[in-house]
């Protein structure tokens, strides 16, 4: 495991996946390289890297509220999306 990801339970981290591979299926389906979503989210590519890769999990709030604004939906649609 790596350092930086703490015990998360199954739930949060099924959770935690499904957001990460639709910001991923979003980036790609828009054919953004994870640089050009960056700019678009207005965060560091490193950011949509972290976001992205499902054994990171070491994002913050912002980030992933930047990443929704993002794709143009609002937090209500994206996490209806996610479920």
């Amino acid at each position: 495991m790596p350092r930086n990801v703490k015990n998360i339970s199954e739930p949060c981290d099924s959770y935690l996946e499904r957001i990460s591979l639709f910001l991923k299926n979003w980036r790609k389906g828009e054919g953004l390289s994870q640089r050009e979503f960056g700019e678009l989210a207005d965060t560091h590519r490193n950011s949509i890297y972290h976001i992205e890769n499902i054994d990171t999990k070491s994002y913050n709030v912002l980030t992933l509220l930047k990443c929704i604004n993002a794709t143009g939906l609002t937090v209500s649609q994206f996490f209806n999306y996610i479920d």
